[in-house]
């Protein structure tokens, strides 16, 4: 039985619309699969307290997420 592979991307973004970091950027393989966010933005600094959006893309889906980043 062959497996499917998608291309991945996860990425945080903040009130303003700018990406603050990627989560994954990656083949993977169907199913269910768990990423974290530290809190940190690309530079590996702590972001603020506040309202992020998570958004989810691959080659068939894409969904966003909103998360609130509490201190």
């Amino acid at each position: 039985m062959c497996q499917s592979r998608n291309l991945l991307h996860i990425s945080v973004f903040d009130m303003n619309g700018r990406r603050v970091q990627i989560l994954l950027n990656e083949s993977v393989d169907a199913g269910h699969h768990v990423t974290n966010w530290n809190g940190t933005d690309a530079a590996g600094e702590l972001v603020g307290s506040g309202v992020y959006f998570i958004r989810m893309r691959s080659d068939e889906f894409e969904q966003v997420r909103k998360v609130v980043l509490m201190k």
